[in-house]
């Protein structure tokens, strides 16, 4: 099997970009599948004019689009100017680079969880997963001077100047360290102090991302927020990256790249860098068979983790996976979410009264999720033909496979055409649970994945849940 060169990526939800077949990239080698090199950033935009006022400008820009014709979804893109909708979304592409951050975030989400965007406008969204514009050298090498006490040609034997993925929150660079061979992450400086700013101003680049889908704005921000400035905790990172090389250790055909903790720090994150096939080429080259087993893997690991030890890798996307001849190896666990085994519990009961084809008990247990805003008015049969529209690969008595039309389809029942819409409600802890709904669905859609997937589920909820608590401070600075 052919393979490439790849990194843990540059942040929580950004793909590794491919293709190096030497060790040592050429210093000025261009970042992903930009035509040119990139000019490196030397600092990140700040302050009121050159950041606020252009998010500011950049939301309200996205947020039209998402009212408007240009970038309005239906299931068949009917009436879109695919070309125009191309065009604006690169254009959002180029002022998403400078900014980085939580800005940048929105337009990687809607670049894998927003189903109902024109192709076209997604491939060019797709952009920002790894291939966006890198800081200069001298910005990262101080960071890994400020966080590990030494210069970078000191820390490492061996380390490259140019970064091969650069996204949101930090960019990665080849390294050795005696016959180590690394994958390092390094933050971009000032982007902790550029999340908070972009707090303030992102509304309308919410909207662009889930296009009005179940998940609120405001909490969207908020939440998503919350969960960026936990990414921009390396030592944190390296703790979860650690406890899933463990968990996964039980999963046959899925492994986890190791930490390297003399070389990591807040800021800086040094793993082993992985030889493996990159998604798009795995999906394009891959035998079916070898695809529907990669499947099963990156499903089962997920329902494992989640229901036997409540805890989930909030992004399931394609730039998170390596394939190997050995299997799948999971990257990035920057966004991990960790929950109570009572918010399990309550997920276990809603999931079997689904299974189950029992209604009362669905009622019952959609009202103790959280997840009924009123009962008033309340369509019970809209929710009951809504979730179990979610359910159908998992109550399929056959091998179920995973299609793009399937995904698509799940937008119109679970948004456009709920009529429950304005009657729910989405708590804080089922968030980020979307992306089980649209992000691993999309993974399993782009690998034409058959399986029997309920077999899988109902093996998970019957393991009983043991909850592993989340790092604290201390244990995060342990880390490291």
């Amino acid at each position: 099997m052919g393979t490439d060169t790849h990194n843990p990526t540059a942040d929580g939800l950004d793909a590794p970009a491919g293709g190096h077949e030497t060790a040592k990239a050429p210093l000025d080698a261009p970042v992903g599948g930009h035509e040119t090199a990139l000019a490196p950033l030397d600092a990140l935009a700040q302050g009121f004019r050159q950041r606020t006022w252009s998010t500011a400008k950049l939301a309200m820009k996205a947020g039209f689009a998402a009212l408007g014709k240009t970038l309005r979804p239906n299931s068949k893109h009917n009436g879109v100017d695919v070309e125009k909708a191309r065009r604006a979304a690169l254009a959002m592409v180029s002022e998403m680079e400078r900014l980085k951050g939580l800005t940048m975030k929105f337009g990687q989400m809607a670049s894998y969880l927003n189903a109902s965007l024109p192709p076209e406008a997604q491939q060019a969204l797709a952009t920002l997963q790894s291939q966006s514009q890198p800081m200069s050298w001298a910005a990262a090498s101080g960071v890994i001077e400020e966080e590990l006490g030494q210069a970078a040609e000191e820390a490492f034997d061996e380390i490259e100047t140019s970064a091969f993925a650069a996204a949101s929150l930090g960019q990665v660079h080849r390294a050795r360290l005696g016959e180590r061979r690394l994958a390092v992450k390094i933050q971009y400086p000032g982007i902790q102090a550029a999340t908070r700013s972009d707090l303030k101003t992102v509304g309308g680049l919410a909207r662009l991302a889930l296009l009005f889908g179940p998940l609120p704005g405001g909490q969207l921000v908020e939440e998503l927020g919350r969960r960026v400035l936990e990414e921009c905790d390396y030592r944190r990172e390296a703790h979860n990256q650690l406890l899933f090389a463990e968990l996964l250790a039980e999963i046959p055909g899925a492994s986890v790249p190791g930490v390297c903790l003399e070389r990591s720090a807040g800021r800086v994150l040094s793993s082993d860098l992985v030889e493996g096939m990159d998604f798009q080429r795995f999906a394009a080259t891959a035998d079916q068979a070898r695809k529907d087993e990669a499947g099963k893997t990156i499903f089962g690991a997920c329902l494992d983790t989640v229901f036997r030890h409540a805890v989930f890798n909030a992004d399931p996307h394609p730039g998170n996976y390596l394939f190997t001849d050995e299997g799948v190896c999971f990257l990035d666990f920057g966004c991990v979410l960790y929950y109570s085994g009572e918010f399990i519990a309550r997920w276990k009961r809603l999931a079997r009264s689904i299974l189950e084809d029992d209604r009362a008990g669905f009622r019952d247990a959609l009202v103790d999720a959280g997840l009924v805003k009123t009962t008033r008015g309340f369509d019970w049969d809209e929710a009951w033909h809504v979730f179990n529209h979610v359910y159908v690969p998992f109550k399929s008595p056959t091998p179920y496979r995973f299609t793009k039309a399937y995904v698509m389809e799940s937008y119109d029942v679970m948004v456009w055409q709920n009529k429950n819409m304005m009657k729910s409600t989405v708590p804080r802890e089922w968030l980020f649970l979307n992306r089980l709904q649209w992000g691993l669905n999309s993974v399993l859609a782009e690998l034409d994945a058959s399986a029997r997937w309920g077999d899988l589920v109902e093996h998970a909820l019957a393991q009983p849940t043991s909850p592993i608590p989340a790092p604290s401070e201390s244990i995060a600075s342990a880390a490291s």
